[in-house]
């Protein structure tokens, strides 16, 4: 972890005008390790750390999860309610400033598996294709429909951005951000992994920066690229081991399309947008369409 004198949730002192602030040290994250319907997802974390505002309760993980009863999503958040969703993990980290000039922000990292509402027989999430088509969909049902203005239909998210495949994975899995559009941004990191033809595995990292103004201002007064290094670090600890089922189907898949993987570049989605009950259907935007 940070030094946690030198670099104290507890401010004695004014921040300075720059910040490049100190959250925990990744050398000492521990190994978690977890199976989502027979398939293995391990990764590093450094132990939780919540933000000094009052504390956040971690999701603690269980070894296994056969993921036969999962939740529908918040009624509120997903208005065409077409996915479900099962909590797996939370924590979040505190990045401070040096000598008690406090508290400068934090990065959390939440973990769920996502599946449709109504299965698809027809879709396999094995597919690349079928991955990137259920990410861009599952971003656009949660986000797609939040608007600054309903008169203007201006958006309130962005996404994707920045694009990419995650590389040391042997299987397709790709990683973007969303941003708000509005003040700082506070910028999202998304991770999206199949682990069967029904499920997926999504890690999402939100960042906040204890400051105010565009992103730009904040950005010069508290440094994001220790933020950014620790989801960089996190992610690139990912790793997967199918199920004999899995692997089957990604056999399968590699076997009969030898060329197909998830697009290397993408760009952003036209929000405000709607998701068709399907779940992977986008509909230009409709604010009756759900009410």
């Amino acid at each position: 972890m940070r030094n946690i004198i030198k670099y104290s949730k507890l401010k004695l002192r004014e921040r300075p005008q720059s910040c490049s602030p100190v959250g925990p040290s990744f050398k000492h994250a521990t190994t978690r390790s977890v199976i989502l319907a027979g398939t293995e997802v391990v990764f590093k974390v450094p132990r939780h750390d919540p933000s000094p505002y009052g504390e956040t309760p971690q999701i603690r993980m269980r070894k296994s999860y056969s993921l036969n009863a999962a939740r529908p999503i918040n009624w509120n958040v997903q208005p065409s309610q077409s996915w479900c969703h099962t909590e797996i993990f939370f924590r979040q980290w505190s990045f401070c400033g040096p000598w008690f000039t406090g508290y400068m922000g934090r990065t959390s990292c939440y973990l769920e598996v996502v599946e449709l509402a109504e299965a698809n027989p027809r879709l396999n999430f094995m597919h690349p294709k079928a991955l990137e088509a259920a990410s861009l969909s599952y971003l656009t049902a949660n986000y797609g429909h939040e608007v600054i203005d309903r008169d203007s239909g201006e958006m309130n998210y962005i996404a994707p951005l920045n694009w990419s495949v995650v590389t040391q994975l042997d299987i397709p899995a790709v990683q973007f951000d969303s941003e708000s559009t509005a003040g700082s941004a506070d910028p999202e990191r998304h991770v999206f992994i199949p682990i069967s033809k029904l499920h997926i595995a999504h890690f999402s990292f939100n960042t906040v920066q204890n400051a105010s103004g565009t992103r730009e201002e904040v950005d010069k007064q508290v440094d994001p690229a220790p933020f950014k290094e620790l989801v960089d670090n996190i992610v690139g600890s990912i790793q997967v081991t199918l199920s004999p089922e899995a692997q089957a189907d990604w056999d399968e898949i590699k076997k009969n399309n030898p060329d197909a993987k998830v697009s290397e570049t993408c760009a952003p989605l036209k929000w405000p947008a709607d998701v068709d009950k399907d779940g992977l259907t986008i509909l230009e935007y409709d604010p009756k369409r759900y009410a």
